[in-house]
């Protein structure tokens, strides 16, 4: 556990993440036709996006790359196909971290091969290790980021991962808590 450190974040710090993004989108001048939010942790930051840019065209698609905490499958793949047609259009694609890379690069790939005039990509928080940096985001983090949209989810993948590393039933919460879990977090999705 202690090389791999943790970014706990609230409601509130997504939604200054996502207005800093859309102020750099504004602040470029690029206008999206359309936006794609890419599933499942591009939802929240997309829809925030498309409100502070005033674009009401969004559509999603699903990539899948990461099976648990830190844990990447072997090339990203397209679970679920874009649902519109983006042919001659300019795309904004959404997406919470720009990680490995891995998966943006294959979004980018794909809503060009489908035909879109410009892709510009946005994050909330890009890796410094990312082999894909995106047109816009808020923050550089070198962290696992926790977002408030996955606790549960979140909660399950760091307990096998405490318990594989050692700690007791009794000192799992601790940690959670140390991360900045709140007691309500911890005793609706702790299951040990």
């Amino acid at each position: 556990m202690d090389e791999l450190k943790f970014l706990y974040l609230t409601w509130d710090d997504v939604q200054a993440a996502a207005e800093k993004t859309a102020d750099k989108i504004k602040q470029d001048g690029f206008i999206p036709d359309i936006m794609i939010a890419i599933s499942r942790g591009g939802f929240d930051p997309a829809r925030i996006i498309s409100d502070q840019l005033g674009i009401r065209k969004l559509a999603s698609l699903q990539v899948i790359y990461y099976s648990s905490v830190n844990e990447k499958m072997k090339e990203p793949q397209v679970l679920f196909p874009l649902n519109a047609q983006i042919k001659g259009l300019k795309v904004l694609v959404v997406d919470d971290v720009s990680d490995s890379g891995h998966s943006l690069m294959a979004v980018k790939k794909y809503t060009e091969d489908k035909g879109a005039a410009i892709v510009k990509v946005a994050t909330l928080h890009h890796k410094p290790w990312s082999e894909f940096k995106p047109d816009y985001y808020a923050d550089m983090v070198d962290k696992w980021i926790l977002y408030p949209w996955e606790p549960n989810e979140s909660i399950q993948d760091l307990v096998y991962m405490l318990s594989e590393r050692g700690l007791s039933k009794e000192e799992i919460p601790n940690k959670l808590r140390e991360i900045g879990y709140s007691e309500h977090e911890i005793s609706r999705y702790l299951r040990i």
